[in-house]
């Protein structure tokens, strides 16, 4: 798996890119190093970009286990929301996407979306970051 792992603070968004056969256990040790990186915040909305990605040989089970541990490490209690956009370019890969994005609403403290686009994703967060600077 290759990943890296950027900040946008003008966007409020930290921006994770992976490609590559992908574990669970790694991807969760990706999110885990952007929390201790310079620059995070808890504020951040959330996009990851799965380039060239298969989630075929991950699990239902897997799926469950990965938002239990992301739960339980998610100790931050942001004014607003946050938001995690997932954009894939896999179409084999859609079922288990719109599996998560289900499954989150009830175990994650984010509200997850499943794209195919880039931009559709930024554009949905840039709507949410909006309107909650609007609100204050």
């Amino acid at each position: 798996m290759n990943f890296s792992i950027d900040f946008e603070a003008e966007n409020g968004l930290c921006v994770y890119r992976i490609s590559g056969k992908l574990a669970p256990d790694e991807l969760l040790s990706v999110f885990a190093m952007a929390r201790i990186q310079p620059g995070w915040s808890d504020d951040y909305d959330f996009l990851t970009i799965l380039d060239h990605v298969s989630l075929s040989d991950i699990r239902a089970d897997s799926v469950t286990r990965m938002m239990d541990t992301m739960r339980e490490n998610d100790d931050a209690r942001p004014s607003h929301k946050r938001r995690a956009a997932i954009v894939c370019n896999d179409p084999f890969s859609k079922a288990t996407l719109t599996y998560w994005e289900l499954a989150s609403r009830n175990r994650l403290t984010t509200e997850e979306r499943v794209f195919q686009h880039e931009t559709q994703a930024r554009a949905w967060l840039a709507a949410a970051r909006t309107m909650s600077n609007a609100a204050n």
